[in-house]
């Protein structure tokens, strides 16, 4: 669990530490008159100070004292990856479960194409993929490719680090020519015509609507990932922006000072470039309003590491003889792009209480440092006295009244220039859908198994079981129980591609109450999809206590019919998931298992479990014979279980599917860990098709 101080002065050495105050757990909730900030206390050292109560800051707002309604310190440990010790990678989960507060850090990785150019898009995406390697197994992070087109090369929040590899590979550059290198072009395109009243020194960049647009839709990309995680609380949200900064000079709105040509072409703003920097420093503005509101911090990474102008030089070409622009007024337009660029990139972070990393080629340094800011800081919340609605910003300053320590918060924030309005009441389970990260409360376990389906499609098994404790607690003899579950199959681009909603209306007699509580409820249901990658969500709400709850889990839904042999996922069923109340949903499943799919992965050495599977034999012109193989074996790679059976090409039906059913008795393991593989393999060679679940007996 991350730690957390009791809010009080520093006790004297003698004395015992005081208890812990609770740490606030992750919620969503949008309230415009509650403002949290995070800061982070640093000593000489630059070391993070931890032992400080609520009584050691100052929180003022436009220089009014504010009370601090909310403290806390924040302090998240870096959880690795837990794997059986004969592998070198982890089972992948084949369960979600909100059970577990969520104790991690929250990131989202912008990837801005429009400001890298495509020769640098290696590179962008070697340190993106070397800054996924330092989240931890309890981080979330999701991606968002800022570029024009399709929105399907987006992640959601995840915790599986081969998803956010996956999306950082589909980045491509989509900067713009340098600007001082077009109006070179175009000055030299433009030599010897002066006869034609044509002035070299009035060259211009034809690209200068493209580069404006791109930059506003890099902001307008900031601003909406703001606003998207506006409702978050309790945890520092941080949006890492790999990007070599706007290309637009924005130190000029006012253009020419006399006729239309600028003082130096390859520098200065033109009348049309200076009306484009006005709109561009609206849409920056409004990000920051949007950022400071969300309290959402920004963290700056210049892939290029050291830049210089000579790289973009390097690409010049040399001035006629004669011609009045020089090369030397080209590089200085080279220099004054590079030196906006990298001042864009700092205040993006200096503004919203993130950090810069750029001119250095230290990122493994700089990444540790940004883990470090968004694993331990201080949570302070306040409602101002007096709501405003006036649309100006208010500075919010963070002291500490120890002397010697440094204090990084954010500047301040921009209030809302209407009042927003009335909250209209609606679902639960809708508002815990459309929120950007899964809340607990209503534990919740969920595992997913895809077939395949009809035609092209896939059908998708979900298996849902819901905390029957906290829907029995506090029940003085009420008659029924109500739980509302809802699901949607998202993919990339947002886009819903299959849902449903189910009411479970329970008649609880009182001597069935204990069983609801000790084994919960259980719902089985089924959709179907095309083959893709889609983001599967979960809320489930609880009428009587009013408890709510949420899962999102990343489904990867394979085409069966691209392999030569394929493998369903695993379904797995237990003596003992009898027990637990179904509300059975899935004509589907039904003759396919002895009992009811379960998504429990801790089973006492009692119970027998049952494992179902489908082959897919795209082969079925040539005869052959396919091995099925079903191993367990312990956290050190011992096999304690192994079953074969064969399956002859002949048998293929109309489906072109193979049935795998066998059960495993536990009675003879020890209590641990153990995975559970089933092989099929071709004898007419190529690669395996395999699946596995990890489970633990006690």
């Amino acid at each position: 669990m991350p730690a957390a101080r009791q809010a009080s002065p520093p006790a004297p050495a003698q004395q015992a530490s005081p208890a812990p105050p609770p740490v606030p757990q992750l919620t969503f909730r949008i309230e415009t008159n509650y403002i949290e900030v995070d800061a982070v206390v640093t000593d000489a050292q630059g070391k993070f100070v931890r032992n400080l109560g609520r009584d050691d800051f100052e929180v003022l707002e436009d220089d009014r004292r504010q009370a601090v309604d909310l403290f806390a310190l924040v302090d998240i440990p870096l959880e690795r990856q837990d794997r059986p010790a004969y592998r070198a990678t982890p089972v992948a989960p084949d369960v979600a479960t909100n059970y577990k507060d969520f104790e991690g850090r929250i990131y989202v990785l912008l990837l801005d194409a429009n400001h890298v150019p495509a020769t640098d898009t290696f590179l962008t995406k070697k340190v993106a993929h070397e800054f996924i390697n330092y989240l931890g197994a309890n981080d979330l992070a999701a991606v968002v490719l800022a570029q024009t087109g399709s929105r399907d090369d987006n992640q959601e929040f995840t915790n599986s680090r081969a998803a956010l590899h996956a999306a950082v590979d589909k980045f491509v550059g989509e900067k713009v020519r340098s600007r001082a290198l077009n109006v070179q072009d175009a000055a030299v395109r433009s030599f010897g015509l002066e006869k034609l009243g044509i002035d070299v020194r009035n060259a211009k960049d034809p690209e200068t609507v493209e580069r404006a647009a791109k930059a506003r839709a890099t902001l307008d990309s900031m601003m909406r990932l703001s606003n998207y995680m506006a409702g978050i609380r309790g945890r520092r949200k941080a949006v890492v922006l790999f990007s070599e900064g706007l290309d637009f000079n924005l130190d000029d709105i006012v253009g020419p000072r006399s006729r239309e040509t600028p003082q130096n072409p390859a520098a200065d703003n033109t009348t049309l470039e200076a009306m484009h920097a006005t709109a561009i420093l609206d849409g920056m503005q409004a990000m920051f309003e949007a950022a400071t509101r969300a309290n959402v911090a920004i963290y700056s990474i210049d892939p290029r590491g050291p830049a210089s102008e000579l790289d973009t030089m390097i690409q010049a070409t040399g001035m006629p003889e004669g011609a009045t622009l020089t090369v030397g007024e080209i590089s200085m337009g080279a220099r004054e792009e590079l030196r906006r660029q990298i001042g864009t990139l700092r205040t993006f972070s200096e503004v919203t209480g993130g950090l810069a990393l750029v001119g250095t080629n230290d990122f493994a340094g700089g990444f540790r440092r940004i883990v470090e800011d968004n694993s331990a800081y201080y949570v302070l919340g306040y409602h101002p006295p007096e709501i405003k609605h006036d649309g100006k910003f208010h500075n919010i300053t963070v002291r500490v009244k120890r002397s010697g320590l440094q204090v990084r918060a954010r500047r301040g924030y921009y209030a809302l220039k209407n009042a927003p309005p009335s909250a209209v009441a609606i679902d639960p389970t809708v508002t815990l859908l459309n929120s950007p990260m899964p809340v607990g409360g209503l534990g919740l376990r969920l595992t997913a198994s895809a077939l395949r389906g009809s035609g092209a499609n896939v059908r998708v098994l979900a298996t849902i079981e819901i905390d029957g404790s906290q829907i029995t607690a506090g029940r003085t003899g009420a008659p029924t129980a109500k739980v509302d579950v809802a699901f949607a199959a998202l993919d990339m681009s947002g886009n819903v591609k299959a849902s449903g909603r189910k009411s479970m209306d329970l008649a609880v007699r009182p001597e069935a109450t204990p069983q609801i509580a000790e084994r919960g409820l259980r719902l089985v249901t089924e959709f179907e999809i095309p083959p893709g990658h889609y983001q599967l969500r979960l809320a489930a709400h609880e009428s009587a206590n009013g408890q709510n709850g949420s899962i999102f889990w990343d489904l990867e839904i394979p085409d069966f019919s691209r392999s030569a042999l394929s493998m369903s996922q695993l379904l797995l069923s237990s003596a003992s998931a009898g027990r637990t109340p179904t509300s059975p949903d899935a004509p589907s499943l039904r003759g396919r298992l002895p009992g009811p799919p379960t998504a429990i992965r801790d089973f006492a050495l009692e119970d027998t479990l049952a494992v179902y599977a489908e082959i897919y034999d795209n082969d079925a012109a040539r005869p052959h014979t396919v091995d099925l193989t079903c191993t367990v074996r312990t956290d050190d790679g011992t096999q304690v279980f192994v079953t074969r059976e064969e399956r002859s090409s002949r048998d293929l039906g109309t489906g072109g599917s193979y049935t795998f059913l066998t059960k495993i008795p536990l009675q003879d393991l020890v209590p641990g860990r153990f995975v559970l593989s089933v092989e099929a393999k071709s004898r007419l060679g190529g690669d395996p098709a395999t699946r596995e679940i990890q489970f633990t007996t006690k």
